[in-house]
């Protein structure tokens, strides 16, 4: 009887771990200068709530005028064309890409992959790059 309540155990928890994306999260400072500090930010992000999440994230808030552009691109291989694309497959479903530039120079890029999830992964963009991108500070107050 205990031998298969361990089985079972065991086999739920494979079962739960094996269900949870790995993916890892890429990221980069495009102009090789190891962190960057931004004074504002302007969120080109048409979806809403993407927007807000990203904001929460980040922490700071929309600057229209602001020459700093954060760009969200959700890329799903199945809208794509290509018959070699779509003929070999591919080991993941998409990816969700978090750019901050300033006009077309990239200065930060972050981007996970994902499988079957893609909220997973932009959860993933958001965490890395909450970590990673800094701000200034208003020192006029």
């Amino acid at each position: 009887m205990q031998r298969k309540r361990y089985f079972f155990y065991v086999a739920l928890v494979m079962i739960l771990l094996g269900c949870k994306e790995k993916y890892p999260v890429y990221s980069s400072f495009c102009e090789n200068n190891g962190s960057l500090v931004l004074p504002c930010l302007h969120y080109a992000v048409y979806n809403q709530n993407d927007k807000t999440a990203i904001k929460e994230a980040l922490g700071m808030e929309d600057t229209p005028e602001c020459e700093y552009r954060v760009e969200l691109t959700k890329y799903h291989v199945g809208d794509c064309n290509n018959p070699v694309v779509k003929s070999t497959g591919s080991d993941f479903d998409g990816y969700v890409r978090l750019e901050i530039k300033k006009g077309f120079t990239c200065y930060y890029k972050i981007q996970s992959d994902y499988k079957n999830d893609a909220d997973e992964a932009f959860a993933r963009v958001l965490k890395q790059s909450k970590k990673e991108v800094k701000f200034k500070k208003d020192t006029k107050k």
